[in-house]
């Protein structure tokens, strides 16, 4: 009876917490853009706005749905790797949900423990819905390692509008990305790391006021980690269908990192059908630059990125540049959100659906 009454306060915090960060993000984003129309022209970014042509504008729209719709697939061929009960509309819904939460947490982190929670709604058990986001997590990585990497052939020019003061920010944004995918692989595969953290916790374990609370959990965590490394090393083992979810990621992030291309268009930019490898490689370098950045979304660093980039071009004003700017970040990121939160929700409905028919069938047998 107990655990039946906490797990509406359980649901109602993480609502409390969900829309808590949701107005954190709307505050965030008021603060950035008043800054950045402070050092422009807001009346001349307006007029550039309404003069956008709308055709470019839907091409850029329709990047975006084509991205959501490829994104999940990687977590759906890992999920059917993995030999879950999970459907496949579930992991489907699951990791289309996952921009959404990465939207409204620092770091852009909170897309994988909500997976996680969700899977584990559904039926799956966390090892292995852990084991399954983390595969997924590291396919993604890199895919966008890979575009990072690419991107340095044209550093010159990415780099350009780029101060001494400021440069420090391309090398510690690719650093951190690098760093991420490494720290991440260790701890899907390597036991040396899980046998670190078992030790740090034991450790702890021994400070009276701390042990209480964590020595009885720790041959829970080592069974737990070995488990998540089991089905880790299960799924990057079947070598076709690990590219296969790598290629997946390659091919949806072709599309977001083409949509600047599209918004240029829309500014009316002179630019040919033969600068869209370029402008992929620079949507890329921004991105990455500003990687470390600890707001949601990379708020506040990636505005200044994107705006140094799209500068780059010589016939792009700089209201032109800021009118690109928001018009990219309305696209990939508030556009993104909600239909992220869309497909979250959808996912929800479905799981109390199912719920409701398994209380049902369980009432009738009574």
């Amino acid at each position: 009876m107990e655990e039946e009454k906490e797990k509406p306060q359980t649901e109602s915090f993480n609502k409390k917490k969900t829309i808590g960060l949701v107005f954190l993000v709307i505050l965030i984003s008021i603060i950035v853009f008043v800054i950045i129309f402070n050092f422009n022209d807001f009346n001349e970014t307006i007029d550039e706005i309404a003069n956008l042509n709308q055709a470019y504008i839907g091409w850029g729209v329709l990047c975006i749905i084509i991205y959501l719709a490829i994104w999940p697939l990687s977590l759906c061929l890992i999920s059917k790797v993995n030999k879950t009960n999970s459907k496949f509309i579930d992991s489907y819904l699951i990791g289309g949900s996952e921009h959404f939460f990465n939207a409204i947490t620092p770091f852009s982190s909170g897309g994988q423990p909500i997976q996680i929670y969700l899977y584990h709604q559904g039926g799956i058990n966390v090892a292995q819905s852990t084991s399954m986001i983390m595969s997924n997590f590291i396919a993604f990585l890199i895919s966008t390692n890979i575009f990072a990497v690419a991107s340095l052939f044209y550093y010159g020019r990415f780099s350009y509008n780029f101060t001494s003061a400021t440069r420090w920010m391309i090398i510690l944004g690719f650093v951190m990305n690098l760093f991420t995918l490494v720290f991440i692989i260790l701890m899907a595969t390597c036991k040396f790391i899980a046998n670190f953290f078992t030790k740090c916790l034991k450790v702890l374990s021994k400070i009276k006021f701390i042990g209480k609370y964590i020595e009885k959990g720790i041959p829970t965590f080592e069974k737990y980690c070995e488990n998540v490394q089991a089905a880790s090393k299960q799924i990057i083992s079947h070598k076709k269908a690990f590219i296969g979810a790598i290629i997946l990621r390659g091919i949806s992030l072709l599309f977001y990192y083409a949509v600047p291309f599209f918004i240029l268009k829309a500014l009316d930019v002179e630019i040919g059908i033969k600068e869209i490898p370029f402008i992929i490689l620079a949507s890329s370098f921004a991105i990455t630059t500003m990687v470390w950045v600890p707001t949601p979304g990379g708020m506040g660093g990636i505005e200044f990125a994107f705006t140094t980039i799209f500068a780059t071009f010589t016939n792009v004003t700089n209201s032109k540049a800021l009118t690109g700017m928001v018009c990219w970040r309305f696209l990939t990121y508030y556009l993104l959100m909600i239909l992220s939160f869309i497909m979250y929700i959808i996912y929800k409905i479905i799981i109390r659906r199912r719920k409701k028919i398994n209380d049902q069938c369980l009432t009738d047998r009574g």
